[in-house]
């Protein structure tokens, strides 16, 4: 299974606002755009960067990500599962309509895990942001950066600025894959929403557990709904717990 672990950045609108609290936008001088992404394969311990500054046709301040999204989709497109925190609402929609404005084409079928989804169903953190969670679980830091001047001087084609955009968007992956590692197991709880199954990958036809693929599973407890029970698998590996579909118990529904 190909899992693509994935951050992207984006450059902020241009827009005329009459005040600077809770204000309506007047007019829109020029809408936002990629500025970068960062990506990792699962299993894999290399990272790549893209970014506008990359591109031999790069100008300051010209809202043209064709070449930085025609990548980012070909990843998408060799991709079985993507991972992003918020990737849902943002990541994911963002590079969408970056695709179909400059042309690309949908990407081939893919399922997604959104580690944001997964801590807010699952537990009560005080904070679901990536950096307050890998804090939470000692798993390291956001990057340090500027603010907004970090964001403009990439705009601008400041060296500097991209320098620091590509340490902040890296480690900004680093922490996911270690995020997603935390909470993997407990997406996909059996009567929950269904989490991309590794079983479907393997080749030698042996059951393992859909979250991690490890073959070091033993059966434990039972998942029933209202018409049937199934038994269900503990990982010893990643600790999570998944239903077989074969079911142990069926009844009648009551007319």
């Amino acid at each position: 299974m190909k899992t693509l672990i994935y951050d992207i950045e984006t450059a902020p609108t241009k827009a005329w606002v009459w005040s600077n609290w809770q204000t309506n936008v007047i007019a829109t001088d020029q809408d936002w755009y990629m500025l970068s992404f960062t990506y990792k394969w699962e299993g894999d311990d290399s990272l790549g960067f893209v970014g506008l500054r990359d591109n031999p046709k790069f100008e300051p301040n010209v809202a043209d990500d064709l070449w930085v999204a025609e990548r980012l989709a070909a990843l998408f497109d060799a991709a079985d599962v993507l991972v992003a925190h918020n990737g849902n609402k943002f990541d994911r929609r963002k590079a969408n309509a970056r695709f179909i404005l400059n042309g690309i084409d949908q990407p081939s079928p893919y399922q997604m895990v959104d580690t944001l989804l997964i801590a807010r169903r699952e537990f009560a953190f005080n904070s679901n942001s990536l950096n307050n969670l890998s804090d939470y679980f000692n798993l390291g830091k956001k990057a340090p950066n500027t603010g907004f001047s970090m964001w403009e001087g990439c705009m601008d084609g400041d060296p500097a600025a991209w320098e620091m955009m590509e340490e902040y968007n890296v480690q900004d992956v680093l922490l996911l894959e270690e995020l997603y590692f935390k909470l993997r197991p407990w997406s996909g709880l059996p009567g929950k929403p269904a989490a991309p199954n590794q079983n479907h990958w393997r080749a030698d036809g042996h059951m393992g557990c859909p979250k991690c693929g490890s073959d070091n599973i033993i059966t434990r407890g039972t998942h029933r709904t209202g018409a049937a029970e199934y038994p269900t698998v503990k990982c010893l590996d990643c600790r999570g717990y998944s239903k077989l579909r074969q079911k142990t118990k069926g009844t009648r529904a009551v007319q």
